[in-house]
């Protein structure tokens, strides 16, 4: 099936996907300096991500997960001019690649890359920071928890949060697996139910180039 899946994304992205030379350069640069592909979101991913902010006017944007800026790329070139990303990576050699990328691209909208460990980085901000209208996380899956917490002391009214792979191909019922990222998966998704501070939350499994995986999505009350 996986092959398939793979082939059906392949179709759906040469349908409707436009050909974008910044989102080409920062694949290939990734490949080049021999980073797989597999740690950036699908480009119809990418896709409904850049929608998501255009449909809701975003311009504020905070990334948890930068990798090779893939994703960011996306997420930028859906705001105006005047728009604002806060991407934070953990690794410093993606830090590096993802930085490069986004050096490489010269976006319009202002694109700040932090290096350290989102949480720490998170509460280092000052309490009168700007809240964000959208937050893409798609970092460390034990941390999830977390940073859905953090997330929520930068939102206002209305802010859409998007939580990636939250599925991990079934593992989140398996209870013999007990690894942090699954558990912290699934603590997410207890802290999700009623919680106070959301609208309203649901998740979605999805399957393509990407494999058995799935997303999950807030907006904040």
């Amino acid at each position: 099936m996986q092959q398939q899946w793979s082939d059906i994304d392949a179709y759906i992205e040469s349908h409707l996907m436009p050909e974008d030379p910044i989102l080409t350069q920062t694949l290939q640069n990734t490949a080049d300096k021999g980073f797989p592909d597999h740690l950036a979101v699908a480009a119809n991913q990418g896709m409904l991500l850049q929608m998501l902010i255009q449909m809701n006017q975003c311009k504020r944007v905070l990334e948890l997960g930068t990798f090779a800026a893939y994703s960011t790329m996306w997420l930028a070139r859906a705001l105006p001019e005047d728009g604002y990303i806060l991407t934070i990576e953990g690794r410093d050699t993606h830090a590096a690649l993802g930085q490069e990328n986004i050096d490489n691209a010269k976006l319009k909208q202002m694109v700040e890359l932090k290096v350290g460990r989102a949480a720490d980085i998170l509460k280092s901000l000052p309490e009168n920071f700007e809240p964000f209208d959208f937050i893409f996380i798609d970092a460390d899956k034990q941390s999830y928890p977390e940073y859905l917490e953090l997330s929520l002391k930068f939102s206002r009214s209305g802010t859409i949060i998007f939580l990636d792979n939250v599925i991990r191909a079934g593992d989140i019922l398996d209870e013999k697996n007990v690894k942090p990222s699954i558990e912290g998966i699934r603590e997410m998704y207890r802290l999700m139910q009623n919680h106070p501070r959301l609208l309203s939350s649901t998740a979605l499994q999805t399957v393509g180039s990407k494999g058995h995986d799935g997303f999950a999505l807030a907006i904040v009350k």
